[in-house]
């Protein structure tokens, strides 16, 4: 019913305004709800779907279920308080960089939805990491300085900010002062470090970038001067061949504290056979989430978990909208998954609804947990 009311009624009257307008709306009243207990304890009743057959341990962390909300949507921690009460397995925060970033020229966002595609040209748009920190050490997990504060796992995704750099290791140490400040507070069980924004605007002029092996290898050697006692994962490019992932990989795996990797980030092509053809050709600037993301995120997390699934955790990210969706990339090798897209045209019920299939279908596998059947179609 809750599903049927949105897209019949609600979607209907937001899509009727600007996209970047109406994402402002929901975190400023997503804000509101999470300080209002009676709304979160009503929105818990009718929206999570809760089954043991979901509840899963990954990197150390327990999730009662594995299906996450991707980093993008929450990008400056207004939502900590509300998510849970939604029916997310766990949340990221950001991306959130470490000065401040107003975003790129309007409209950062657009909608395609005969593509099951939302267009995204924010380039980290930020508050920058010590307002974020500031804004949860506010919060109820922030004022209880612990993970236990929280009701679903909290990750933070950390990212450069978007301005001019004159050599790439300047963009590390940008990374690495981000890193350096939220490891100073206990709010977050992981981390995610995202080299794959393909919207970063001011960085174009440097020979390497963080999404090329020397790149990254500079990166990864700035943070190993801290310690980061959280799992850590890479979000990763989608249109990246299989060999060049593999070769950004075989960087990451000489650091043993990079706990995995995200499958994966946006797709720029506008030829991919997903895309309604009159929606891309009226396309603004930017690049694509949804179903164009699909393929590529579910080919590339069958390679890396034949070639590392001994090694690095993975999450799968890119094209949820259904049980089925998320079930694919978990055999395929993805202990969890991310969505954003798929919440925006199905509405908030999608969570518990993608649950609820997901659970029938291990039952009718015959898993009795969700990491039974992680990797099921390479073993």
């Amino acid at each position: 019913m809750i599903g049927f009311i949105y897209k019949k009624i609600i979607k209907p009257i937001l899509f009727k305004f600007p996209a970047d307008d109406v994402h402002t709306f929901f975190l400023k009243r997503g804000r509101l709800l999470g300080s209002i207990n009676f709304t979160k304890n009503l929105l818990s009743k009718i929206l999570p779907y809760k089954d043991s057959v979901l509840n899963t341990k990954v990197a150390g962390i327990n999730f009662t279920n594995p299906v996450g909300l991707s980093a993008g949507f929450d990008y400056d921690a207004d939502l900590i308080e509300v998510l849970p009460s939604v029916g997310f397995g766990f949340h990221t925060i950001g991306t959130v960089t470490h000065l401040p970033y107003a975003g790129n020229p309007r409209p950062m966002l657009g909608r395609l939805p005969k593509s099951k595609s939302l267009l995204v040209n924010k380039g980290f748009k930020s508050m920058g990491m010590e307002a974020v920190l500031k804004k949860i050490k506010e919060s109820p997990r922030g004022r209880h300085q612990s993970e236990e504060a929280g009701t679903i796992p909290l990750g933070l995704s950390i990212g450069a900010t978007n301005r001019a750099y004159k050599k790439i290791e300047d963009m590390a140490d940008d990374v690495y002062l981000s890193f350096e400040l939220a490891l100073k507070v206990n709010y977050f069980d992981y981390y995610e470090l995202n080299i794959s924004c393909p919207n970063l605007i001011n960085v174009e002029n440097l020979k390497e970038k963080f999404d090329d092996p020397v790149g990254f290898a500079i990166l990864l050697n700035k943070l190993s001067y801290l310690n980061i006692n959280k799992p850590l994962f890479i979000k990763m490019h989608a249109e990246k061949s299989v060999a060049e992932t593999l070769a950004l990989l075989a960087v990451a795996d000489k650091y043993k504290w990079i706990s995995g990797v995200i499958m994966s980030n946006l797709v720029k092509n506008r030829e991919n056979a997903c895309f309604d053809q009159t929606e891309i050709k009226n396309a603004g600037k930017g690049n694509f989430s949804g179903k164009p993301t699909e393929e590529f995120s579910n080919n590339l997390i069958s390679e890396v978990y034949k070639k590392y699934k001994d090694r690095f955790i993975i999450i799968g990210c890119g094209g949820i909208f259904t049980g089925k969706d998320a079930y694919e990339k978990i055999k395929r090798g993805a202990s969890l998954v991310q969505m954003i897209t798929g919440m925006i045209y199905e509405g908030p019920s999608v969570i518990g609804k993608i649950n609820r299939d997901l659970a029938k279908l291990l039952r009718k596998d015959g898993y009795k947990s969700v990491s039974e059947a992680v990797g099921k179609y390479h073993k």
